[in-house]
Order: C-alpha cells, then structure tokens, then sequence
C-alpha cells in the first residue's frame, strides 16, 4: 500500500509539474496571438489605429489579466517604457537575467519563446516583437511565467497528500494489524497445538472450529496424525507380538535341547520332531504377524472383479482339505464383487480353520453366500459354542482367547480373527456373529456394494 501510494504521488506530481509548464506555454502563445488581433484593431480610447508602439504597448498590458506568477514589460527601441500595474506580484524589471535575455530578441523579427532558470526562479517567457514602418519604431511585448511559483503551489498540494497518505498507511497498518492477528491467530494455536503433540501423546487432535480453509488444514493434520497414530501402534503390537509369540516355541525348543540326552536315540527323534512342529509354528506366526504388519499399506489389497459364486466353490473345496467333516453348501450368490480374492478367500478359510478346532467332531461344517440388500454376506455355520456376549467386543483382538479356545485345551495363536478382520476392514467390510434359529454359530463377511448381481441358486 506505501508503494502504491508513493509510486501514484510521484507519478501525479510529475504529470502536475509537466502539465503545469504546457500550460503556461498555451498560456504565453494565447498572449501572442491576442497582441497580433490588438496590433491590428484599433484603440479602444481614441477608436483610430494605433501609431505609436507604445500606446500598443500599454493599451495591450493593461487589457491583459495576470495571475500571482504572471508579469509583463512594454520595450519601446531597446527600453523598457511600460511594466505592469503596480498589483502584480511578478515585476519582471526586478530581475536582470531576465532582462538580459528578454532583450537580446525584442529586435527579432519573430515572436520568441524560451526558458531561463535563475536561483530561485523558473521563468518560462515570450516576446512578440512589432515595428511601425511609418515612424520606424520598434517594439516588443515581453511576457513572463515563473514555474517554481506554480510549483510551490502543486508542493504544498502533494504535502497535504503525503500527509494523508502517511495517515492513511498509520491507520491501515493499524487495522492490518488487528485483522491479520485475529486472522492468524488460528494459525499460532495449530501451531501450539501441533507442538504439544509428542511421541508419548499421539492420541491428542487439534480441535476444528469453523469451515474455513484453517480448519480444513486441521482436519487434513489430525487424519495425518490418526495415520501416525496407526502406525506406531501397529509397531508397537508388532513388537509386542514378536515378543510375546516367539517366546514360547523358543523356550520349548530351548528346554528340551537343553534336557536332552544325546545317547538316547529315542529321546533325539523325539526332540527332533517337538523342534521341527515349534519351527514349523514360528514360522506361521512370523507369516501371520508379517500380514497384520502390512495390513495398513497401500498395496496390501490388488483388487480384481470376481464372481463370488466361483469364489464360494473353490473356498468350499479347499475347506475340505482342513478336517474329516460334513461340509455344506447353504446359498451361493452368483454376484460380481470388486475385491482381492485371494485376501478374501484366505479370511474364509480361516474362519472355516476356526470352526473346525472349535466344534464337536463329526458335526458338520457349512459355507455360503448371499446377496442381503447392498452387502454381500459369506458365512460359516458351524455347531459350535459360538461367542458369549460379553468377549464380541474383543474376539477380534491379537493375542484374545475366548473362553470356548480355553475350555477346549487348544493352543491357539489368538492371530487367526485378527487377521480376518484387518482383511475384512481393508475391504470396507464388517464381521458378523449371530446364532441361528437351528442352534448353529455363523460368523459371515459382509462386503459393501456389489458391483451386480443376479438371481441366487
């Protein structure tokens, strides 16, 4: 604003200043001409032409007006025989520069204009010289403008506008002031608020107020700080697992190396095969905890249009591979679902892995598949205990065993539902428990909007 200020003050004072010197030249040939009308007329007090260059002279000063930086002279043969009424501020026989210079054309034969700078003084000034050829006198009208009057003028007008303008700049500067801080103010609590947000307090989000662009940058800075927060608790449940899954197969192998006895064959074929089955189940455990560790990454799912009436088939053949059971078909959804199949399929099968360990021998095993509104539902019914109430809301939490894995003696890894569930939540999907009429447990996937379906069989 102060440059733009600056830059229209110099621009006005200099159009002012060049507009001021073209006006006080229109101004001295507008003279000019007059004089040469007067010099050809006749006198206003004796109505006869004029025969004298000085009754020209005098008749000519004294019709003229003239403004405070305005004067004249009346040469008649090299001397200065008429000057201006005594009111006028300018006297040009007061200044000998002048004189000198106004002189030297008052014997021209052509009207002359020019410029004279002096201490002090600007002068912008004309002589129209005339000649009477009856007598042979000589004469010249000497006119005369001094600028830096006018320029003194234009100053004290550009004063009172900087004046304003410095004003203007306190006032704006001071409103700036206020208006920016309340403006920025949201920025410094972001600010603060971010700062406060440590390592040891990823939970803490910055409060969003407003629906301007700041709290969209809120909003942005707490959903990165929500990413953050996922990350550093997947490291740490990854590390806590490892910790905690690895221990126990490795002290196994650790205790019955350590007892035993290199003599008794008997005792290293066994001890030989109790380490084979705990190598065998760590390394299942680091493929489980490699799986939930990649569960977040963008990659983790490469989604594919899949039928999921093909996808139920070869689910249900492959369960079969997981125990001597009845296995079922119940429905079967011919539907197309945009998904990862494999991920999907490797859910299944683990809550199919689940009901076989978790339900009496010899009961059967049912998998199927439906369309139920927008959501496409694949379940396993089996006969088992199901899930009491009061563990649903941590069934799906690493490392849970719920009382039915308890009472059965199984040594589960307490990964499997974990794992179905960071598959199923990646999908944008959600796990369902519920007991059926006939007194069977189901546990179903339910996925989001297929993309079509048709009637099912």
């Amino acid at each position: 604003m102060a440059a733009g200020l600056l830059a229209a003050g110099l621009t006005g004072y200099a159009l002012e200043r060049v507009a001021l010197q073209r006006s006080a030249a229109e101004q001295l040939a507008r003279e000019a001409r007059e004089f040469a009308t007067l010099a050809s007329s006749v006198s206003p007090l004796t109505g006869l032409s004029f025969t004298t260059a000085s009754d020209l002279l005098r008749t000519a000063i004294q019709q003229q007006s003239f403004g405070v930086a305005e004067g004249a002279l009346g040469v008649v043969d090299g001397r200065i025989e008429w000057t201006a009424p005594s009111g006028v501020a300018l006297r040009l026989e007061d200044y000998p520069e002048l004189l000198d210079a106004v002189t030297a054309h008052t014997d021209a034969t052509t009207t002359t204009q020019g410029r004279l700078a002096t201490a002090g003084h600007d002068f912008s000034f004309l002589v129209v010289p005339v000649v009477f050829e009856a007598t042979g006198e000589r004469g010249a009208l000497v006119r005369a403008t001094d600028l830096l009057v006018s320029y003194r003028q234009l100053e004290a007008t550009y004063t009172l506008y900087a004046a304003v303008a410095v004003l203007v700049l306190t006032l704006a500067g001071l409103i700036s002031w206020a208006v920016m801080g309340r403006l920025l103010a949201p920025i410094g609590a972001l600010r603060r608020a971010a700062a406060s947000i440590g390592e040891r307090d990823l939970a803490s989000r910055i409060p969003v107020r407003g629906r301007d662009d700041l709290s969209e940058l809120t909003q942005t800075i707490n959903g990165m700080l929500d990413r953050i927060e996922s990350l550093v608790e997947d490291q740490r449940r990854l590390s806590d697992d490892i910790g905690h899954e690895l221990r126990t197969p490795l002290t196994i192998i650790r205790g019955h190396l350590e007892l035993l006895d290199p003599d008794d064959p008997a005792e290293v074929r066994s001890t030989r095969t109790l380490a084979l089955e705990e190598t065998d189940r760590m390394r299942r455990l680091t493929e489980d905890l490699v799986l939930l560790a990649t569960s977040e990454r963008a990659d983790f799912l490469v989604p594919a249009r899949t039928n999921v009436a093909d996808l139920t088939d070869e689910t249900l053949e492959l369960a079969r591979g997981l125990g001597p059971r009845p296995w079922r078909l119940d429905a079967l959804a011919d539907s197309d679902l945009m998904i990862d199949p494999q991920r999907i399929r490797q859910a299944w099968l683990q809550l199919a892995d689940n009901a076989v360990k978790y339900s009496p021998e010899g009961t059967p095993i049912a998998l199927g598949s439906e369309v139920r509104g927008d959501d496409v539902w694949l379940w396993v019914r089996n006969c088992g205990p199901g899930v009491p109430p009061e563990e649903l809301a941590h069934v799906t939490e690493r490392r849970f065993r719920g009382r039915s894995a308890v009472d059965s003696g199984r040594r589960g890894r307490g990964l499997g539902l974990a794992i179905v569930a960071k598959i199923v939540t990646a999908h944008g999907g959600r796990l369902d428990f519920a007991d059926s009429p006939d007194g069977t447990f189901v546990v179903s996937i339910v996925l989001p909007h297929p993309i079509g379906h048709r009637e099912a069989s």
